[in-house]
């Protein structure tokens, strides 16, 4: 059944998966990593959350899913980021840096005038 979702749905639901917990963690392992499997992740996100998150990343095509049946007991299964996830996490990164240099900004202007008396 195709999907019917809305450009603003789908823009909604990227930014949500963008900010909640876990995303930039799993994003930046990969990217230090190059590949992560599950148990990875499940050292800073809840199972439950992190179900999630993977199928949204995935969903985004954030992140790809490698699964390789060796024999009849033997798996191998990992994730890495795909180039639109490098790019995604790099603007993130970018947006962070420069939340941080307003907020730093801030802080010098504060110190520079303590009784915000005009310049």
């Amino acid at each position: 059944m195709p999907e019917t979702r809305t450009t603003e749905e789908r823009e909604k639901e990227f930014l949500k998966l963008i900010t909640s917990k876990g995303t930039i963690s799993i994003l930046r392992y990969l990217k230090e990593h190059k590949t992560g499997q599950y148990h990875h992740f499940n050292e800073f996100i809840f199972t439950a959350t992190l179900n999630e998150r993977l199928r949204k990343l995935l969903r985004f095509n954030l992140i790809n899913h490698y699964f390789v049946k060796e024999g009849m007991l033997k798996r191998k299964e990992w994730y890495e980021l795909t180039e639109k996830g490098r790019e995604v996490l790099q603007i993130l990164e970018d947006i962070l840096k420069l939340v941080e240099d307003i907020n730093l900004e801030s802080v010098h202007r504060r110190i520079e005038n303590p009784g915000n008396v005009p310049g």
